[in-house]
């Protein structure tokens, strides 16, 4: 199905991102594998980033073990690739608490809670993009105008403050770790697509 509302189309590219980045159990796999991920990207990717999107299949579906992957880069109590915004911004623990507070802020502002997970996930980060980006199309659909303003100003805020703020520093750190394969792809096709965001100002 293609969509043709272009905030939908960015809420999948969001939410799909994001369900790459969870800890890979068997179920969630599954449903990425074969035609899974590229095959949700390609109905809401602009056409330049599905041979993106395509490179990031291969090397889902290629030989390897993806939860030692991810346990490898993301897991352990010396993490050499934290997947979390504050790890990067926040050099002393009460930036980090402070930091952590205005993103949970944000996500307060429309609704959101997420008890017992880090508000400065990359995985929940792009999960609240794609929500503002549903909530911008239903107030569109609806006439909403003011609504519709309120979720734009808060993508680009959101963005430009976070999301595209700290992962560059992540895609750094992995390319200096010289590893290869699907995560590193996925990082990448998510850090273009961030990129695409800001600088094609969509917002």
């Amino acid at each position: 199905m293609v969509l043709t509302e272009p905030a939908l189309r960015r809420s999948r590219t969001y939410s799909t991102l994001s369900r790459g980045f969870l800890y890979p159990v068997r179920g969630l796999l599954l449903a990425l594998q074969g035609d899974g991920l590229v095959g949700a990207l390609r109905a809401t990717l602009p056409s330049e980033g599905i041979s993106v999107a395509e490179r990031v299949q291969a090397a889902l579906d290629g030989p390897g073990d993806r939860e030692a992957e991810y346990n490898a880069l993301f897991g352990g109590q010396a993490v050499p690739c934290p997947l979390y915004e504050t790890e990067y911004t926040g050099k002393h623990v009460w930036m980090q608490t402070q930091q952590m507070a205005d993103i949970a802020g944000f996500y307060r502002a429309f609704g959101v809670d997420v008890p017992g997970e880090r508000p400065d996930g990359l995985s929940t980060q792009l999960e609240f993009m794609g929500l503002l980006c549903m909530k911008e199309a239903v107030a569109r659909a609806e006439g909403l105008i003011e609504q519709e303003v309120i979720c734009r100003e808060a993508q680009h805020k959101f963005l430009t403050e976070h999301l595209a703020r700290w992962l560059p520093e992540v895609l750094k750190r992995m390319e200096r770790m010289g590893v290869e394969g699907y995560y590193p792809e996925l990082l990448r096709l998510t850090h273009w697509f961030v990129q695409e965001e800001v600088s094609q100002c969509r917002l």
